[in-house]
């Protein structure tokens, strides 16, 4: 184990050993319960039972010092840091992989402080956007990485607002086909992680890289050739997810009229 030595070092070795074949019982279970879709309702049971355990301090400080101020343990860290796709933040899309986070907060689940799968990597700004909170309402349970299936279908949209100069404004909009509780829950994860506003700004970026390019196409192949450049781009960015804001953004200048007729040429 490549903590074991800190434990030792601290006493706390046989503490930990006493809660071994609990803490795996408890990892399967929380896989059990992520592979259900029950994983809220599971963490809401846990969390009577572990928010004042005992040995609180001891798993805070063995995550802490040993796992992640440790060598041993930081190689396990940055094993954890890896598993995001593309070292991105799986929570914004957005910015690289700089953290792990526990998707239960350790003050208040810290049996799960050293559980792989609570253990997600993301950005330094959705780690701090999240905190320590736990929402104990169905329709605002953060979501889960590694159990929380989005699906193919697209949820995220975009506008251009010509009247403001060019300006891509996001928006979630779960398909109809969505259960309730799933759809309240991307809505509040879109809103309390600022995705409209942090989109928005990458967009701003990507717009005036392609001003140039799609300005030729215009003048070559008017608003009709434009169009089907940008579908054809868009296409690309949604065979890897449709639901990257790329795409959303793509398939809205495709969408703009203001675009086609020349509306890149004022940003």
């Amino acid at each position: 184990m490549a903590c074991s030595a800190w434990l030792e070092k601290y006493g706390y070795a046989d503490r930990v050993d006493e809660h071994l074949l609990g803490l795996v019982a408890l990892e399967n279970r929380y896989r059990q319960a992520g592979n259900l879709g029950t994983h809220h309702s599971f963490l809401l049971a846990e969390l009577t039972k572990q928010s004042n355990h005992q040995d609180r301090v001891m798993f805070e400080e063995t995550y802490g010092q040993a796992m992640v101020g440790r060598t041993e343990g930081r190689k396990l860290y940055d094993v954890l840091k890896a598993l995001a796709a593309d070292a991105r933040c799986p929570l914004c899309g957005v910015q690289a992989v700089a953290q792990v986070d526990h998707h239960a907060p350790k003050d208040k689940f810290p049996l799960l402080a050293l559980t792989p799968l609570n253990l997600v990597a993301v950005c330094g700004t959705c780690n701090q956007t999240k905190s320590n909170t736990f929402d104990r309402e169905p329709v605002r349970a953060e979501i889960h990485p590694y159990f929380d299936d989005l699906g193919a279908e697209r949820w995220l949209f975009a506008h251009i607002d010509g009247a403001a100069g060019g300006v891509a404004v996001f928006q979630a909009k779960p398909p109809g086909t969505w259960p309730l509780i799933k759809a309240a829950r991307l809505r509040h994860h879109f809103t309390k992680y600022h995705l409209a506003d942090r989109y928005r700004v990458e967009a701003g970026q990507v717009l005036s890289i392609r001003k140039r390019k799609d300005t030729r196409t215009l003048d070559d192949s008017g608003s009709g050739g434009l169009r089907d450049q940008l579908l054809a781009d868009a296409d690309e960015y949604a065979h890897y997810d449709p639901n990257s804001w790329q795409a959303a953004l793509i398939f809205a200048l495709a969408d703009s009229s203001w675009y086609l007729n020349g509306g890149m040429r004022g940003i």
